[in-house]
């Protein structure tokens, strides 16, 4: 999948979280992790569709304690994600794919995740998907597909253009505009730089 992940790593106790594993044996993840001697604690995902999940369970197979993060309707949209994309990127409707398992959602955190005395918060965006949250820790902010600087795909399926609009006004209005935006696809940028 043509999407990015994010390992962000605590040096000082040397664990680590990931965010979005979308290639299906995750084999570049494991070996940064393993390579650099890194106990992975949590993925967090910031929305429900395979190309940011796919990831998944092959890091849970390899690191068994991880936890899975998301938010509640992303739980409950998992299940259903993989028919559509495996049609579409293999021709392949046979092929089954799902998260194995959500340890938490972000309603049941309250929004709020204390990690390696840093607190990483989670921020609803939904408008590309209803599931949707980004991830913010230290000036960084991890949007998946909310915020991008190419042009907006909102899924018809579950999504909606008008709170897609009105999630990136809440985060523009909310955040440092010197905040740097990790998305979903592309590169990093300031989020004063964003344009929709």
């Amino acid at each position: 999948m043509t999407s990015n992940c994010y390992i962000v790593v605590d040096e000082e106790s040397k664990h680590c979280f990931c965010i979005d594993p979308a290639s299906e044996k995750s084999e570049r993840e494991i070996e940064y992790i393993e390579q650099n001697g890194l106990t992975l604690e949590y993925i967090f995902l910031t929305h429900e569709h395979t190309d940011h999940t796919w990831g998944v369970n092959a890091l849970i197979e390899r690191f068994p304690s991880v936890k899975v993060v998301c938010s509640e309707i992303c739980k409950q949209n998992l299940a259903e994600e993989f028919q559509a994309y495996f049609l579409f990127y293999y021709d392949n409707p046979d092929y089954q794919y799902t998260v194995c398992k959500v340890d938490n959602t972000v309603e049941e955190l309250k929004g709020f995740l204390e990690w390696r005395n840093k607190t990483i918060t989670f921020f609803p965006t939904p408008g590309h998907s209803m599931g949707s949250v980004c991830i913010f820790l230290n000036g960084m902010l991890f949007t998946g597909d909310a915020i991008m600087q190419t042009k907006p795909y909102i899924n018809k399926r579950n999504g909606s253009k008008e709170l897609f609009f009105e999630s990136a006004k809440k985060v523009i209005e909310t955040f440092n505009p010197e905040t740097v935006v990790f998305p979903g696809h592309g590169d990093s940028f300031l989020l004063k730089n964003y344009k929709n």
